[in-house]
């Protein structure tokens, strides 16, 4: 609980300050009871073979996902609720949760396609480049890259436009591997500057996982067990990338000192092979080779790194579509057709595979299109189930028939946090630095040998004492001026109907994305309304729904 001093810099139209003593117990009784389950006093939403089996327009994949659901004997599954389905969208789409007034606009809309023109909505938004360019910026160079040749802000704001222009993913990966030139000005250098140590070694698991969906540095040392890829698969891809130099550049400042400016990426014309060690201790060669057979006529006389490209973004071959397809469908529903993401091939076999084929040669056959695969997705009966399992059943067992519990990343926990609280408008602030201090704080990353990342979000014990007491949370509940209590408190002074009723509906909305229960609402406003000083009470609920599971986690 957030400790006081007994004073505020706001006052409520309703109340002052009063004892924390006298709240502390209601409110933790009230966390209990908003993250109970969510049958609750609520309606228990319809199955997907009701009359609001689709709330959002259907598409081509529920036909294909009904009949997989039937043939595994499952019945159809619950629709999730608007205020559901409404939190699920901004997260997955904007990497935050609706503010108040979207939320309230929403849910009052009688609208019978609101769901469909909601996502069209969420992709014109601003937010939505910015999300996915900082997603795909942690899944190219990891979260933790702060070397003085890697600009991880320049790559950003790179994709960010990428993004925000609607790019074709097929161009978007051609230009990410064969950018050159200052890492400064084309943002996109930095994903081959990131990882060209070891002979490239990274760089070219990086571009097989991230691109083709295949974990191909598996073969670096030996041949697959399990299928047919051999240990010169994987350096016949790696030596695409002979030829590469990097250089820093240097530029004199203001004061007339000479100092690192950037780095310049080019490439040379080169006959150069891979070397590797055979597991019988005889050396191997291998030059440019494509991981299905494919190999440059002439090595020496182009650009390697531009011939890779082409067999990666090849409009005939659905390996690039393929790797895109399931990683996205991963994103919004929590884990891939095939796990994990970057591990497709004939030894992992997919889930639902009539719907994950189908949905690749849509996507490849319409051009690549990202904001129609996030609509075909998000309009789905599996991304509008409800995360209701009946029974006992697990996730790997519901063939998506039930939305899967995911906590949220740190970005999205960081910016849900300041749009619930406007918390950067009390004190925090919404800078980089900032941002950067959280995710360190909820981060363990550690590298491996291919120069991969791997971070772990678990909710440990410092990162809960963060969340209960850290600046963020102490200037969420401050009710200075400008933050989102404040601005609360002196919108109930001014409601004709119960100011009491106002502020539960408030926190609610802007914690939770929806109104309270009928219980809920009863069991605040009897204490709001039982003593003059309301400000401390308002805190500990709202810092108990704060702390809740329900706000924690993407349902």
């Amino acid at each position: 609980m957030p400790k006081r001093d007994g004073r505020t810099d706001a006052r409520g139209g309703f109340g002052t300050w009063r004892s924390v003593a006298a709240t502390a117990a209601a409110a933790l009784m009230l966390a209990s009871a908003a993250i109970r389950s969510e049958a609750g006093d609520r309606p228990a939403p319809k199955s997907a073979g009701s009359e609001r089996a689709s709330p959002g327009s259907v598409n081509f994949l529920d036909p294909l996902l009904q009949e997989a659901w039937k043939e595994a004997g499952l019945k159809p599954p619950q629709v999730a609720r608007d205020d559901e389905f409404l939190r699920r969208a901004y997260l997955d789409v904007l990497g935050r949760i609706p503010t108040v007034a979207e939320a309230r606009a929403f849910l009052a809309s009688r609208e019978p396609d609101k769901r469909a023109a909601l996502v069209d909505a969420l992709l014109d938004h601003v937010d939505f480049p910015k999300n996915f360019a900082t997603e795909w910026t942690n899944l190219l160079i990891g979260r933790g890259r702060q070397e003085r040749n890697v600009d991880r802000d320049a790559l950003t704001a790179w994709l960010r436009k990428q993004f925000a222009a609607g790019r074709p993913w097929n161009e978007v990966v051609y230009d990410l591997v064969t950018a050159s030139g200052s890492n400064k000005e084309n943002g996109a250098v930095n994903f081959t500057l990131a990882h060209l140590e070891a002979e490239a070694v990274p760089l070219t698991s990086r571009t097989t996982r991230l691109f083709l969906g295949q974990q191909l540095q598996c073969v670096q040392c030996h041949d697959h067990p399990q299928n047919d890829w051999k240990q010169a698969d994987f350096w016949g891809v790696n030596a695409f990338f002979r030829g590469l130099k990097a250089e820093e550049k240097r530029a004199v400042d203001a004061a007339g000192v000479e100092k690192f400016d950037h780095m310049e990426l080019s490439d040379a014309p080169t006959d150069a092979f891979a070397r590797f060690d055979r597991r019988n201790g005889m050396m191997g060669v291998a030059f440019p080779k494509f991981i299905d057979g494919r190999k440059i006529e002439k090595p020496d006389g182009v650009v390697r790194r531009v011939e890779l490209a082409k067999f990666i973004t090849d409009p005939e071959s659905d390996l690039l579509p393929r790797a895109m397809v399931n990683r996205t469908w991963a994103h919004f529903l929590g884990r891939g057709f095939v796990n994990p993401v970057d591990d497709i091939g004939p030894h992992n076999q997919p889930a639902l595979p009539e719907v994950f084929d189908k949905l690749t040669e849509e996507f490849r056959e319409g051009g690549c299109d990202v904001k129609q695969l996030v609509r075909w997705i998000t309009s789905s009966a599996a991304y509008q189930a409800s995360s209701l399992r009946p029974g006992k059943s697990r996730p790997e067992d519901d063939l998506f028939s039930a939305m899967a519990l995911r906590p949220m990343s740190p970005e999205q926990l960081f910016d849900s946090l300041l749009t619930a609280t406007a918390a950067h408008r009390a004190g925090s602030g919404r800078d980089d630095a900032k941002r950067e201090a959280w995710m360190r704080q909820f981060l363990f990353a550690f590298g491996n040998d291919e120069g991969d990342e791997a971070t772990s979000f678990q909710g440990t014990i410092p990162q809960s004492l963060m969340m209960m007491n850290g600046d963020l949370m102490r200037d969420a509940l401050s009710g200075k001026p400008g933050s989102f209590l404040a601005d609360a408190l002196d919108q109930a002074g001014r409601q004709r109907r119960s100011p009491a009723s106002f502020m539960v509906d408030q926190l609610h909305l802007a914690a939770l994305s929806r109104f309270p229960t009928a219980s809920e609402r009863n069991a605040s406003v009897r204490y709001l309304e039982s003593y003059p000083d309301a400000l401390p009470y308002l805190q500990d609920l709202f810092w108990a729904l704060l702390n809740s599971n329900e706000f924690i986690l993407i349902h």
